[in-house]
């Protein structure tokens, strides 16, 4: 697979951004001059019309290794349809400030990729999307994460998750599998460390920005970090027991202090940790990383251990597509179900990102994705129990990930008790919801 060190490195589900704050006088890069409202039908603006031009607002045309496979859907969707879809290429990591800007102006029309999508919820102009996701089997806690007031708003184009990723190697020597206990999980660690002192047995996020994986923690602990009316419930009886249960990991010696997500890929593929968390893209960042043969042959993905008989959970990733509402909204959304369910396309994007199609439907056809047995199993042990998190739909859904990741990684270096110091995060939390939503 092509996959360019830019986006294995970028976090895509849901479009997070920083950017809302940098609204100024960036200009959109288009490849084409992008078509404005009116350039359609001309129908009244609230109706759902047809259009000749609809435009494609996002990244990957931008991208060495996803530009041929995106390319290829817009072409062959404008010939089989005889429109135009014109492209207006932008940096990932300004997506946000771009649609913005756009959105604002009144010029957006089209389709756009997810990244930054929550900017445009305050304008009301994003189409329901509830209809296309119908029967396509795409798992509910990912279309939940996309959905405002009932509506459906972006259509999820791939799904997974990150999930904990295993040497199967070792996994099997002491046991750890899905379905398990997080007690259950922890003696497992403790006999992992056992039989290799110099064995990092979990080799767990411990340090910002990637701390925000102590949000699925908390899920399967009971608590619901923020819930869908946007109340932070950081500090409840289950978040406290989550992380104090995640710190007494650290405390035994069965995670390590001050560990980053690429820190931890490098530990994993050299052999000095038995488990870590990441996306669907391990088993590429295993070769990448130099990984031994044994390791490359043998990586799996177990479900999440569970605490007090809840699910288990795994914060989404991936992303999707949304359209504008109104003038070429039935092409748009002609556009955007083509590129879904197009087996051929869905294979082409499989092939060069290694993240699956969000719908089961689709993903099902296509044999490469089939073939390969760790992507099997990380569907059906974490992608199935993907989540995404209420304050996804808010602007400001990485301020509030870097602040649940600084509040846990103050408690993990010792600076106070839990509970104090959730409380104190749960108050910072509400803040950023109250002023943002």
């Amino acid at each position: 697979m092509n996959i360019s060190t830019a986006q294995l490195s970028r976090r895509a589900f849901l479009g997070g951004s920083t950017a809302l704050a940098a609204f100024g006088v960036l200009t959109l890069a288009g490849c084409a001059t992008p078509a404005a409202p009116g350039a359609g039908t001309g129908a009244g603006a609230n109706a759902a019309t047809e259009a000749k031009t609809i435009n494609f607002y996002g990244n990957s045309l931008g991208e060495e290794a996803l530009k041929p496979a995106w390319q290829a859907i817009l072409d062959n969707f404008s010939k089989a349809n005889d429109v135009t879809v014109a492209p207006v290429v932008y940096p990932y990591d300004q997506a946000a400030t771009q649609l913005a800007l756009t959105g604002r102006s009144g010029n957006l029309m089209g389709v756009g990729q997810s990244g930054g999508w929550q900017v445009l919820t305050p304008m009301n102009i994003l189409a329901d999307l509830t209809d296309l996701a119908e029967d396509l089997e795409i798992p509910q806690g990912v279309l939940d994460a996309y959905t405002m007031d009932g509506k459906l708003l972006v259509l999820p184009l791939t799904a997974a998750g990150i999930g904990i990723i295993t040497n199967g190697e070792i996994a099997k020597s002491v046991g750890i599998k899905s379905g398990m206990t997080v007690e259950e999980f922890a003696t497992a660690l403790e006999k992992i460390k056992t039989q290799d002192p110099s064995l990092i047995p979990y080799a767990a996020v411990t340090k910002n920005p990637d701390l925000k994986d102590a949000a699925h923690w908390m899920w399967g602990f009971g608590s619901e970090v923020v819930t869908d009316d946007f109340e932070c419930t950081i500090g409840d009886e289950e978040s406290v027991e989550a992380i104090t249960w995640y710190k007494s990991l650290q405390d035994a010696g069965l995670t390590q202090t001050n560990v980053a997500r690429s820190d931890a890929r490098i530990l994993f593929a050299s052999g000095r940790a038995a488990l870590y968390d990441d996306a669907p893209l391990a088993s590429t960042f295993v070769v990448t990383n130099g990984a031994a043969q044994n390791i490359i042959d043998n990586i799996g993905a177990i479900a999440r251990p569970t605490a007090n008989g809840n699910e288990s959970y795994n914060r989404a990733w991936g992303g999707g597509l949304f359209a504008t509402a109104g003038e070429g909204e039935v092409t748009s959304r002609e556009f955007i179900l083509y590129a879904l369910t197009d087996v051929k396309s869905a294979t082409d994007l499989y092939e060069r990102s290694a993240v699956a199609p969000a719908s089961k439907k689709v993903a099902d056809q296509i044999p490469a994705l089939a073939a390969d047995k760790f992507q099997t199993a990380f569907r059906t042990e974490v992608s199935e129990h993907a989540r995404g998190a209420a304050w996804d739909r808010v602007a400001v859904t990485a301020q509030i990930d870097t602040a649940i990741g600084a509040g846990v990684a103050n408690i993990l270096a010792g600076q106070g008790d839990v509970q104090s110091g959730l409380n104190s995060l749960k108050k910072e939390v509400q803040d950023l919801l109250d002023a943002n939503s």
